[in-house]
Protein backbone atom coordinates (compact mmCIF):
# COMPACT_ATOMS: atom_id res chain seq x y z
CA UNK A 1 0.00 0.00 0.00
CA UNK A 2 3.13 2.62 0.69
CA UNK A 3 4.41 1.66 -2.27
CA UNK A 4 1.28 2.06 -4.43
CA UNK A 5 0.82 5.38 -3.04
CA UNK A 6 4.48 6.58 -2.86
CA UNK A 7 4.25 5.82 -7.20
CA UNK A 8 0.80 7.51 -7.46
CA UNK A 9 2.40 10.39 -5.73
CA UNK A 10 5.55 10.66 -8.09
CA UNK A 11 3.37 9.68 -10.43
CA UNK A 12 0.97 13.16 -9.74
CA UNK A 13 4.15 15.19 -8.81
CA UNK A 14 5.37 14.33 -12.68
CA UNK A 15 1.87 15.51 -14.31
CA UNK A 16 2.16 18.51 -12.57
CA UNK A 17 5.60 19.71 -13.63
CA UNK A 18 4.67 18.39 -17.13
CA UNK A 19 1.44 20.72 -16.97
CA UNK A 20 3.52 23.52 -15.55
CA UNK A 21 6.40 23.59 -18.37
CA UNK A 22 3.24 23.02 -21.01
CA UNK A 23 0.38 25.10 -19.95
CA UNK A 24 0.00 28.58 -21.88
CA UNK A 25 -2.96 30.74 -20.76
CA UNK A 26 -4.45 34.00 -22.43
CA UNK A 27 -6.39 36.94 -20.65
CA UNK A 28 -9.93 35.47 -21.79
CA UNK A 29 -12.47 38.19 -20.43
CA UNK A 30 -15.18 36.19 -21.96
CA UNK A 31 -14.61 33.63 -19.26
CA UNK A 32 -15.59 35.88 -16.04
CA UNK A 33 -17.90 34.86 -13.96
CA UNK A 34 -19.85 38.03 -13.02
CA UNK A 35 -22.17 39.04 -15.86
CA UNK A 36 -21.78 42.12 -17.67
CA UNK A 37 -23.80 45.23 -15.97
CA UNK A 38 -26.78 46.61 -18.51
CA UNK A 39 -28.78 49.01 -17.97
CA UNK A 40 -32.34 49.65 -18.71
CA UNK A 41 -33.66 51.40 -21.50
CA UNK A 42 -32.39 52.71 -24.93
CA UNK A 43 -28.71 53.43 -25.03
CA UNK A 44 -27.74 57.38 -25.42
CA UNK A 45 -27.45 58.46 -29.04
CA UNK A 46 -23.71 59.44 -27.73
CA UNK A 47 -20.91 57.79 -29.19
CA UNK A 48 -17.69 56.70 -27.35
CA UNK A 49 -14.61 55.61 -28.51
CA UNK A 50 -12.23 53.05 -25.98
CA UNK A 51 -8.07 53.50 -26.84
CA UNK A 52 -5.24 51.38 -25.63
CA UNK A 53 -4.66 51.54 -22.04
CA UNK A 54 -1.15 52.94 -20.41
CA UNK A 55 0.71 50.79 -19.02
CA UNK A 56 1.54 52.97 -16.02
CA UNK A 57 2.91 49.33 -14.24
CA UNK A 58 6.68 50.74 -13.93
CA UNK A 59 5.74 54.09 -12.91
CA UNK A 60 4.15 52.55 -9.64
CA UNK A 61 6.77 50.65 -9.01
CA UNK A 62 9.04 53.61 -8.44
CA UNK A 63 6.54 55.66 -6.97
CA UNK A 64 6.00 52.65 -3.79
CA UNK A 65 10.13 51.22 -4.16
CA UNK A 66 8.08 47.96 -5.27
CA UNK A 67 10.63 45.30 -6.69
CA UNK A 68 10.36 45.96 -10.75
CA UNK A 69 11.20 42.21 -11.39
CA UNK A 70 10.35 39.00 -10.21
CA UNK A 71 11.34 37.87 -6.67
CA UNK A 72 11.27 34.39 -4.96
CA UNK A 73 12.37 30.89 -6.59
CA UNK A 74 10.16 27.59 -6.23
CA UNK A 75 13.54 26.28 -5.52
CA UNK A 76 13.30 27.19 -2.09
CA UNK A 77 10.97 24.25 -1.70
CA UNK A 78 13.51 21.93 -1.98
CA UNK A 79 14.96 22.53 1.46
CA UNK A 80 13.97 20.65 4.38
CA UNK A 81 11.61 22.74 6.65
CA UNK A 82 10.69 25.57 4.07
CA UNK A 83 6.78 25.21 3.76
CA UNK A 84 6.66 26.32 0.34
CA UNK A 85 8.40 28.05 -2.34
CA UNK A 86 7.11 31.17 -3.99
CA UNK A 87 7.82 33.63 -7.12
CA UNK A 88 6.38 37.29 -7.23
CA UNK A 89 6.03 38.96 -10.71
CA UNK A 90 4.46 43.08 -11.49
CA UNK A 91 4.73 41.79 -14.65
CA UNK A 92 3.40 37.98 -15.30
CA UNK A 93 3.52 38.52 -18.55
CA UNK A 94 7.19 38.92 -18.99
CA UNK A 95 8.16 35.50 -17.45
CA UNK A 96 7.46 31.85 -17.37
CA UNK A 97 7.21 29.65 -14.21
CA UNK A 98 3.82 29.69 -12.37
CA UNK A 99 2.98 27.25 -9.49
CA UNK A 100 0.82 25.12 -12.54
CA UNK A 101 1.52 27.00 -15.56
CA UNK A 102 4.10 27.48 -18.24
CA UNK A 103 3.12 31.26 -20.11
CA UNK A 104 0.78 34.13 -19.60
CA UNK A 105 0.30 35.50 -23.13
CA UNK A 106 -1.16 39.07 -22.17
CA UNK A 107 -0.96 42.08 -23.85
CA UNK A 108 -2.24 44.96 -21.20
CA UNK A 109 -2.71 47.92 -23.57
CA UNK A 110 -4.99 45.48 -26.14
CA UNK A 111 -6.77 43.07 -23.63
CA UNK A 112 -7.78 45.27 -21.45
CA UNK A 113 -9.12 48.04 -24.10
CA UNK A 114 -10.68 45.13 -25.96
CA UNK A 115 -12.76 44.12 -22.42
CA UNK A 116 -14.09 47.48 -22.04
CA UNK A 117 -15.16 47.90 -25.30
CA UNK A 118 -17.59 44.31 -24.66
CA UNK A 119 -18.79 45.53 -21.16
CA UNK A 120 -19.52 49.28 -22.71
CA UNK A 121 -21.55 47.44 -25.54
CA UNK A 122 -23.42 45.33 -23.08
CA UNK A 123 -23.83 48.54 -20.13
CA UNK A 124 -26.19 50.11 -22.92
CA UNK A 125 -24.97 53.42 -22.07
CA UNK A 126 -23.58 54.56 -25.61
CA UNK A 127 -25.18 54.61 -28.93
CA UNK A 128 -22.08 53.76 -30.65
CA UNK A 129 -18.91 51.98 -28.75
CA UNK A 130 -15.32 51.18 -30.79
CA UNK A 131 -11.70 50.84 -30.62
CA UNK A 132 -9.96 53.39 -32.00
CA UNK A 133 -5.76 53.16 -31.98
CA UNK A 134 -5.79 57.05 -31.08
CA UNK A 135 -7.92 59.93 -30.35
CA UNK A 136 -6.94 61.35 -33.90
CA UNK A 137 -8.37 58.41 -35.66
CA UNK A 138 -11.91 58.49 -34.52
CA UNK A 139 -14.95 60.87 -34.66
CA UNK A 140 -16.80 59.52 -31.28
CA UNK A 141 -17.85 62.03 -29.22
CA UNK A 142 -16.32 60.95 -26.08
CA UNK A 143 -13.35 58.49 -25.59
CA UNK A 144 -12.69 55.96 -22.92
CA UNK A 145 -9.29 56.48 -21.64
CA UNK A 146 -7.57 53.82 -19.43
CA UNK A 147 -4.32 52.81 -17.31
CA UNK A 148 -3.43 49.72 -15.80
CA UNK A 149 -1.47 50.26 -13.15
CA UNK A 150 -0.60 47.38 -10.97
CA UNK A 151 -0.96 43.00 -12.31
CA UNK A 152 0.87 41.43 -9.73
CA UNK A 153 1.44 38.23 -9.45
CA UNK A 154 2.28 35.88 -6.38
CA UNK A 155 2.40 32.09 -6.45
CA UNK A 156 3.25 29.18 -3.81
CA UNK A 157 3.63 25.83 -4.18
CA UNK A 158 3.20 23.69 -0.96
CA UNK A 159 5.41 21.72 0.35
CA UNK A 160 4.24 21.24 4.70
CA UNK A 161 8.21 21.18 5.14
CA UNK A 162 9.08 17.95 4.13
CA UNK A 163 10.00 19.39 0.71
CA UNK A 164 8.87 18.41 -2.65
CA UNK A 165 10.72 15.05 -2.32
CA UNK A 166 7.93 14.15 0.22
CA UNK A 167 4.93 16.79 -0.19
CA UNK A 168 3.69 14.66 -3.54
CA UNK A 169 2.28 12.17 -1.37
CA UNK A 170 0.14 14.72 0.52
CA UNK A 171 -0.93 16.32 -2.86
CA UNK A 172 -2.16 12.93 -3.89
CA UNK A 173 -4.48 12.22 -0.98
CA UNK A 174 -6.33 15.87 -1.68
CA UNK A 175 -3.72 18.53 0.40
CA UNK A 176 -3.58 21.75 -1.68
CA UNK A 177 -0.54 21.98 -3.91
CA UNK A 178 -0.30 25.74 -4.37
CA UNK A 179 -1.72 28.84 -4.24
CA UNK A 180 -2.31 31.58 -7.07
CA UNK A 181 -2.60 35.38 -6.35
CA UNK A 182 -3.68 38.36 -8.59
CA UNK A 183 -4.29 41.76 -8.13
CA UNK A 184 -5.42 44.26 -10.76
CA UNK A 185 -5.23 47.85 -10.45
CA UNK A 186 -6.44 50.31 -13.08
CA UNK A 187 -8.24 53.78 -13.83
CA UNK A 188 -10.90 54.32 -15.77
CA UNK A 189 -11.60 58.30 -17.77
CA UNK A 190 -14.27 59.48 -19.82
CA UNK A 191 -13.22 62.38 -21.45
CA UNK A 192 -15.01 64.92 -24.49
CA UNK A 193 -12.70 64.12 -27.42
CA UNK A 194 -13.51 67.99 -28.67
CA UNK A 195 -12.40 69.70 -25.73
CA UNK A 196 -9.74 66.98 -24.16
CA UNK A 197 -11.50 67.83 -20.68
CA UNK A 198 -11.70 64.55 -17.94
CA UNK A 199 -15.32 64.61 -17.15
CA UNK A 200 -15.32 61.50 -14.85
CA UNK A 201 -12.93 59.03 -13.23
CA UNK A 202 -12.91 55.95 -11.59
CA UNK A 203 -10.11 54.10 -9.84
CA UNK A 204 -9.77 50.46 -8.91
CA UNK A 205 -7.60 48.16 -7.31
CA UNK A 206 -8.35 44.36 -6.19
CA UNK A 207 -7.20 40.89 -5.61
CA UNK A 208 -8.23 37.27 -5.14
CA UNK A 209 -6.72 33.79 -4.85
CA UNK A 210 -7.20 30.59 -6.17
CA UNK A 211 -6.37 27.23 -4.47
CA UNK A 212 -4.41 24.34 -6.84
CA UNK A 213 -4.99 20.77 -6.51
CA UNK A 214 -3.01 18.51 -8.65
CA UNK A 215 -7.10 17.04 -9.97
CA UNK A 216 -8.21 20.18 -10.16
CA UNK A 217 -7.35 24.18 -11.22
CA UNK A 218 -4.77 23.05 -12.99
CA UNK A 219 -3.53 25.96 -15.53
CA UNK A 220 -5.58 28.27 -13.71
CA UNK A 221 -3.09 30.56 -11.93
CA UNK A 222 -3.63 33.70 -13.98
CA UNK A 223 -7.26 32.93 -14.46
CA UNK A 224 -8.63 36.01 -11.93
CA UNK A 225 -7.55 38.69 -14.02
CA UNK A 226 -10.54 38.72 -15.93
CA UNK A 227 -13.03 38.09 -13.22
CA UNK A 228 -11.30 41.12 -11.71
CA UNK A 229 -11.12 43.27 -14.95
CA UNK A 230 -15.35 42.34 -14.97
CA UNK A 231 -15.50 43.54 -11.42
CA UNK A 232 -13.84 46.68 -12.24
CA UNK A 233 -15.91 47.97 -15.07
CA UNK A 234 -18.82 46.80 -13.67
CA UNK A 235 -18.42 49.10 -10.67
CA UNK A 236 -17.01 51.70 -12.73
CA UNK A 237 -20.03 51.62 -15.23
CA UNK A 238 -22.81 51.51 -12.16
CA UNK A 239 -20.69 54.42 -11.03
CA UNK A 240 -20.92 56.24 -14.33
CA UNK A 241 -24.35 55.74 -15.29
CA UNK A 242 -26.43 57.48 -12.93
CA UNK A 243 -23.81 60.59 -14.13
CA UNK A 244 -24.08 60.37 -17.18
CA UNK A 245 -27.24 61.91 -18.05
CA UNK A 246 -26.01 64.99 -16.28
CA UNK A 247 -23.00 65.02 -17.37
CA UNK A 248 -24.08 65.34 -21.37
CA UNK A 249 -26.80 68.56 -20.13
CA UNK A 250 -23.38 70.30 -18.63
CA UNK A 251 -21.63 69.83 -22.43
Amino acid sequence: MKKLLLQSALLAAGFLLLAGCTNVATFDYSAAAEPMVSFAGPPEAKSIAVLPFLDQRSRKSLQQLAPAADSGSFYLGLLPLMPYGYVKKPFPERSDDFVSLGRFHFNPSLDLAEASVLSLKASRLFGRVELADSAGRTDAEYLWRGSVNNTFYSGAMLTYCISYFLSPALWAVGAPEGVSRNALGVSFELVERATGRIVWRYDYDGEDYIVHWIYARIGKDVSLYADLMRQALNLALSDLAPRLPELQRSR
